[in-house]
């Protein structure tokens, strides 16, 4: 692998990746009673294993509320009992769920897990959602308030014995939580904004920040200058905060023996997402334009490594013949060995 690249997974869940015929009947089966051990959990697993095999290192678990998706932080300490090296990234919500009942769950899951949490803190964009499960605020700049305090709450309860806050939306009196992640000080904050009041909270408290880019995959030299111009604003950021991050980007990756093979399949990846009531994830990945042949996409991964990125958060479509077919045609490339081979 190249110096510095992390490869990530997203975990399979029912409005993550376009469902193949092979598991589109688990994921119908969670709006259903009965049916013993959920086989997407099992079908996440297997995934997983054999992701962390190839030498992926970590998994996101998307977090959706008003879908038929398994919670994400109960999702993740399942997994982290099902997996050995690969670290959790679970999805916290504020405005949903209150940062001290997440760190002390994350704290729990970082001690079953032997130190591999992560927190996703996803600010939210689904009014929906919010509604429902918590509360809404309808302008940007007080949602990024409410971030930054849900980080620093985690975080002086995770480090503090004696932790008291006084914020706008938090307050906490002299509280702690006794249970210590094996990661010291605390397990890392990973996130994604596309807004400057976002960007902000990311330079000061997260450890990665997934880049932007239009979901148009035709707009990819525009992406990439747009991502060496934010990257190097977040870099003047964190430099003058005397701080270090990575930098990641989603990616959906399909391939074919040709480029425009691949690129007819894209098109019809997008319009078969923006148009399955079953599959809300949308435009997600599609703008990183992994379509076309192992060659192109080994090209595209190693041309955004040279601006910065470090972590290709991956899903394939197919999911795990795509990942089967990654791992055959392109990680010999990334000079990535498999787990089994480098432990042998």
């Amino acid at each position: 692998m190249p110096p510095g690249m992390r490869l990530g997974i997203w975990t399979p869940a029912p409005q993550t990746i376009r469902p193949d015929a092979s598991i589109r009947p688990a994921f119908e089966a969670l709006l259903k009673h009965g049916g013993g051990v959920d086989q997407n959990y099992l079908y996440a697993v297997k995934v997983l294993q054999r992701a962390e095999e190839l030498g992926f290192d970590i998994t996101l678990i998307a977090q959706r509320w008003l879908g038929p998706d398994l919670d994400s932080w109960i999702f993740a300490t399942a997994l982290a009992t099902q997996t050995r090296h690969m670290e959790i990234m679970a999805a916290a919500h504020p405005g949903i769920i209150d940062p001290i009942t997440a760190a002390k769950f994350g704290a729990s899951i970082d001690r079953i897990s032997g130190g591999r949490f992560v927190v996703n803190v996803v600010n939210g964009r689904r009014q929906r959602e919010t509604e429902v499960f918590g509360h809404w605020i309808d302008q940007t700049e007080p949602r990024y308030r409410r971030m930054h305090e849900f980080v620093k709450v985690m975080k002086g309860l995770w480090t503090e014995d004696d932790f008291s806050f006084e914020g706008e939306f938090y307050k906490v009196a002299h509280g702690t939580v006794p249970t210590k992640s094996v990661r010291d000080p605390h397990p890392p904050f990973y996130a994604a904004s596309r807004v400057d009041d976002g960007m902000a909270v990311v330079s000061q408290e997260c450890d990665c920040w997934f880049v932007n880019y239009d979901p148009d995959w035709r707009k990819y030299e525009d992406n990439l200058k747009r991502i060496e111009s934010e990257r190097a604003v977040m870099e003047s950021r964190v430099d003058a905060l005397g701080r270090k991050i990575a930098y990641g980007m989603n990616g959906v990756v399909i391939m074919a023996d040709t480029d425009a093979k691949a690129e007819a399949l894209a098109d019809e990846y997008v319009k078969s997402v923006t148009t399955d009531p079953f599959h809300t994830v949308g435009l997600a990945g599609v703008g990183a334009y992994f379509f076309g042949t192992p060659k192109t996409i080994v090209e595209r991964m190693k041309r955004y490594q040279s601006l910065g990125v470090d972590l290709f958060m991956l899903h394939f479509d197919p999911m795990h013949e795509g990942l089967e077919q990654f791992a055959e045609q392109i990680l010999p490339d990334l000079n990535i060995r498999t787990r089994e081979l480098a432990h042998a």
